[in-house]
């Protein structure tokens, strides 16, 4: 009985202890950029949404943040906000790259970048106008 009352206290810690970070618990993937990817969202919502673990800087009058998800524990490779890392996900280090822009501290479009099963990167779009594009962007 004592095991188990402390098996059961050990999951609530770590429940716990995840939902205070302020990093989402969800896979980085097209159907939840899909599902959560809104334009005007704040910096803050932002966060909430898809976490802290990012890179930033600021291009053309405003901020970009770039997501990304690896394959594999200890994958190096360059996060840069100037380039998608095509090689990186053709070959299985990055599984995903997610480029959002920000103006006057809100979203306007999202760029999301991944492995197709054609082996080509594609590109799923939600521009500042909320139409979507879709399309491969590598040979």
């Amino acid at each position: 009985m004592k095991k188990l009352l402390a098996t059961c206290l050990g999951f609530v810690v770590i429940i716990v202890f995840s939902s205070c970070t302020g990093e989402s618990s969800e896979t980085l993937d097209k159907e939840f950029i899909k599902e959560k990817a809104e334009i005007g969202l704040s910096k803050s919502e932002i966060e909430q949404i898809f976490g802290k673990d990012y890179i930033s800087g600021n291009a053309d009058g405003g901020e970009i943040r770039l997501y990304d998800t690896t394959n594999k524990e200890g994958v190096n490779y360059e996060r840069r906000l100037d380039a998608v890392a095509h090689k990186d996900i053709i070959n299985g280090n990055v599984v995903n790259q997610l480029f959002i822009n920000f103006q006057k501290e809100k979203a306007i479009m999202y760029s999301f970048f991944y492995k197709g099963d054609d082996g080509k990167v594609w590109e799923f779009v939600l521009n500042p106008d909320e139409s979507t594009l879709e399309i491969p962007v590598s040979k």
